[in-house]
């Protein structure tokens, strides 16, 4: 990669992210085998400040360092400004993300899992159209730059899902769960427990009359909750003038058993890593601590326009959290049901994710919602939907988090019951 440097302009500083993937799966498609599949691939991305302006050039063929300056020379004159230098040679923690038994991982075990996972739900109920899927990921990446950084890690990733469709009728129900690790450490036991409580819990159907009700969200839908703070603690939300809360740091504005995290630097966690897109360390970030506003998520650019330094949390495109976490409370799942007379449990939704993320509003149709009644499951509903504000809710509607949480993508979060919230039906 140095070499390429050689030919650099002295007015111009560069930098090489080198980013290599290995994935190899197999996956289950109504109740039979359905294939495998495998890839690879070797992307390497030069960026390039020449005169005050970012350029750009991306290429896969080996050795392609030279091709690469020269497409990002031709390119600087319509490059996007920006007021920041690339990093110089800094100190980062090694984080353990790597695992040898994922790399080892091959296609006949990986067949004998998914066909356990497979058997455990048509065991239950041979009519479902049950679906599974093992899968692996090996990443190294490298970054170096003209200034002095250079950093590289590996990681390892192992996911496993298991889910089913069921069909009475002109009624339709899919419902599934999945678990990653940076390890084979799966506990499959537990994914099969979680789907076949919820083929049970909504294999049946109910009605619900309009209304507002108490609703607890699981863990993977919280993350459409939580999306209006996280986007209002986004360093480019605050130089644009866009985020509610640039003048609500450091005063109360949710409940005090709130507080969010965002952390890269986690061991064995698939979304940590030891810097970021840009060469800067990652750290922990206080979003919310104890409902008061304490972070905000920056990058080189919106860090030097902010007049503070870089959370490392750059992406090339702006800053982004590594993982989300949601801390838990000291309430049982089963308890925040118990203590429900009349309310749902949601566990999939849709086009909750859409809209302005600033004013907090957050709705969407329940696509997998259960009925709670006397803090029992009484059956799933259908055609709702839910409407709320998370600043509102979070502030004056929170019943409480469960201890348990999941890890869902780049996020792990308990399960949150929230009071008042908008349920429409038709």
């Amino acid at each position: 990669m140095a070499v390429a440097f050689k030919n650099l302009p002295k007015d111009a500083q560069a930098e090489i992210h080198r980013r290599t993937t290995r994935s190899w799966g197999v996956r289950f498609q109504n109740s039979m085998f359905e294939g495998t599949s495998h890839s690879s691939h070797d992307l390497k991305t030069l960026r390039l400040i020449k005169s005050g302006k970012m350029s750009v050039a991306t290429g896969t063929k080996p050795g392609s360092e030279d091709e690469l300056l020269k497409s990002a020379l031709e390119l600087s004159k319509y490059g996007t400004s920006v007021g920041y230098d690339f990093p110089g040679a800094s100190e980062f923690e090694e984080i353990e993300l790597a695992n040898s038994d994922v790399v080892e991982i091959d296609f006949p075990e990986m067949i004998d899992i998914g066909d356990d996972l497979l058997q455990s739900i048509l065991r239950v109920d041979k009519n479902v159209r049950a679906s599974a899927s093992v899968g692996a990921q090996e990443v190294e990446a490298s970054l170096v730059n003209t200034n002095g950084f250079s950093g590289k890690y590996k990681k390892t990733v192992f996911r496993a899902s298991l889910g089913a469709q069921y069909i009475q009728g002109d009624d339709f129900l899919r419902f599934g769960e999945f678990k990653s690790s940076w390890a084979n450490d799966i506990d499959y036991d537990d994914l099969k427990k979680e789907v076949i409580r919820l083929f049970e819990w909504a294999k049946e159907t109910t009605d619900i009359k309009a209304g507002t009700y108490p609703v607890i969200f699981a863990p993977g839908q919280v993350g459409h909750l939580t999306r209006p703070f996280i986007a209002s603690l986004n360093g480019k939300a605050v130089t644009r003038g866009i985020s509610p809360l640039e003048e609500r740091i450091g005063q109360q504005l949710l409940d005090p058993r709130v507080t969010l995290i965002d952390d890269g630097t986690l061991p064995r966690e698939v979304s940590s890593v030891p810097f970021d897109r840009e060469g800067v360390p990652t750290q922990m970030n206080v979003l919310i601590d104890k409902g008061v506003p304490k972070q905000i998520l920056t990058d080189l650019e919106t860090a030097k326009q902010l007049g503070s330094r870089s959370t490392g949390n750059g992406r090339g495109t702006g800053p982004e959290p590594h993982r989300v976490i949601l801390l838990p409370g000291e309430v049982p799942l089963e308890q925040l049901i118990a203590d429900i007379g009349l309310g749902v449990i949601v566990f999939g939704t849709m086009g909750a994710w859409t809209g302005n993320p600033f004013g907090g509003n957050v709705s969407g149709t329940i696509s997998l919602g259960l009925k709670i009644v006397n803090g029992k499951i009484a059956g799933r509903v259908k055609n709702c939907m839910f409407s709320m504000n998370s600043f509102k809710h979070f502030k004056d509607h929170l019943i409480g988090f469960s201890k348990e949480v999941k890890a869902a993508g780049g996020a792990t979060y308990p399960y949150v019951a929230l009071d008042d919230v908008v349920v429409t039906t038709g």
